[in-house]
């Protein structure tokens, strides 16, 4: 005699298989989203990398606050001085699926350069 799989084995395998393969489906859309929200948080980091850089090269006296836009993220910066130095917070905000993230960066510009 031949040795077969039999109806029970073939129906257990075919179950397993089937819920495998449905939990794979399941999760792909939510790593798609994971994947989709990433781009919009590098998109913000690269706002705010930009804006700081920006701002550090200005003169001390000519650093002021305001807002900006850009690619789905916002950011706002508020500029206060000392006597020695300018002193930039900014919050910059990407809009994701699951609500709305908000980073703050901190930034030191000294008014005398060498």
């Amino acid at each position: 005699m031949r040795p077969a799989f039999t109806l029970i084995e073939l129906l257990v395998a075919i179950t397993v298989l089937t819920v495998g393969v449905l939990a794979l489906a399941a999760t792909a859309g939510l790593v798609a989203s994971q994947v989709g929200e990433g781009g919009q948080l590098t998109r913000s980091a690269h706002l705010a990398r930009s804006l700081l850089d920006s701002l550090g090269a200005l003169e001390c006296g000519g650093l002021t606050s305001g807002s900006t836009g850009r690619d789905g993220a916002a950011a706002q910066w508020i500029v206060t001085r000392d006597s020695a130095s300018a002193h930039v917070e900014l919050t910059v905000g990407a809009a994701l699926h699951r609500g709305t993230r908000r980073d703050a960066y901190r930034v030191s510009i000294p008014c005398v350069r060498e």
